[in-house]
């Protein structure tokens, strides 16, 4: 889960908490950019070579959801956490932490596998899985599409080819036997998401998190299908850059044990998850909405994590999105061990 963010109209949920994000996504207006975030878990005492950097997204996830958390400078000991953000759009947060800014950041495991598809430097340390019904493709307002075959011939808003609107299609597609190839996707800004739902340039939406929430909101739309139907494999995923995965493996393994605590904190009580939404400007409405989603859990990259991840690559071949998958063993830390 990761894919991908921005807060208010349309935007994204578990996932990318789902999931990154992925990624992880709103629809209507863009959450500035924060310089630095909260105190939780820092240390103005702390010397950098101590300190993970986190770029948080403007989602849900729990490595958002932790910034605020008093237990993760007791988690993090003797090391501490910087947060930084929130990011929006979450490109910026990457490119923060390619350009030395930042050491952590999220986004949907499709992606990831895409970034190291390009030899990007990042290693996933943790894998938050959600169960798919918050990522789908929901029918326009005024379409009358009531079916994925009756999307032959028109117009799917995604946000860009290879990301997850593009794998939301290219996987409920595939699963129910029809030819993706026979429908138009239309790439938006995920600010453009909303106007064009609803003024007919699109006649549905492929997304995820609070962006799905909002079209399922919208008066008229109708859900088509969601990933617990096409079976999902992409999830969130939580990574370094492996510069400070190779250098500071013992600091990843703290991180991964507070985003462990959120996961657990959650299924106990996850309003905490719906107060962030609202803090990044979701309506009551689409709030509404979100509480019906999974309530996403951080596992390992473990053998399974692998499997998963592994997966997830092969669709990425079979979807014509790479060529060939990317080595796994080295973009991958099991903070178990």
């Amino acid at each position: 889960m990761t894919n991908h963010l921005i807060s208010s109209s349309l935007s994204k949920h578990h996932s990318a908490i789902r999931r990154l994000c992925a990624a992880t996504c709103t629809l209507a207006a863009v959450v500035a950019l924060a310089a630095c975030g909260a105190p939780s878990g820092t240390s103005g005492t702390s010397k950098p070579e101590d300190t993970v950097r986190v770029a948080y997204l403007s989602t849900a996830n729990y490595l958002t959801t932790i910034h605020s958390e008093s237990f993760v400078a007791e988690t993090m000991k003797p090391y501490t956490a910087k947060f930084m953000g929130p990011f929006n759009p979450p490109d910026t947060s990457y490119k923060a932490v390619l350009a030395g800014k930042a050491d952590a950041a999220s986004t949907g495991l499709g992606a990831f596998i895409d970034f190291i598809d390009q030899k990007q430097p990042w290693v996933a340390f943790a894998i938050e899985y959600y169960d798919g019904d918050s990522q789908g493709i929901v029918a326009a307002p005024n379409s009358k599409v009531t079916t994925l075959k009756e999307l032959y011939g028109k117009r799917i808003g995604i946000d860009k080819k290879g990301a997850t609107g593009d794998y939301v299609v290219n996987a409920a597609f595939r699963h129910a036997g029809l030819d993706p190839k026979k429908v138009t996707e239309v790439e938006l800004s995920q600010t453009d998401f909303a106007a064009a739902f609803t003024s007919g340039k699109i006649d549905a939406l492929a997304t995820y998190d609070q962006n799905l929430a909002t079209a399922m909101a919208t008066p008229g739309a109708r859900l088509i299908t969601n990933g617990q139907h096409y079976d999902s494999k992409n999830v969130s995923v939580h990574m370094v850059s492996k510069k400070f995965a190779d250098t500071h493996p013992q600091i990843v393994k703290k991180l991964y044990q507070a985003l462990v605590k959120e996961s657990d904190k959650a299924q106990k009580d996850p309003e905490f998850i719906y107060q962030t939404y609202k803090q990044f400007g979701a309506s009551d409405t689409i709030i509404k909405q979100v509480r019906k989603f999974d309530i996403p859990k951080i596992l390992p990259v473990d053998a399974k994590g692998k499997k998963m991840v592994d997966d997830i690559a092969q669709q990425y071949v079979d979807f014509g999105f790479i060529k060939t998958k990317p080595d796994i063993d080295s973009h991958i830390i099991d903070c178990t061990k």
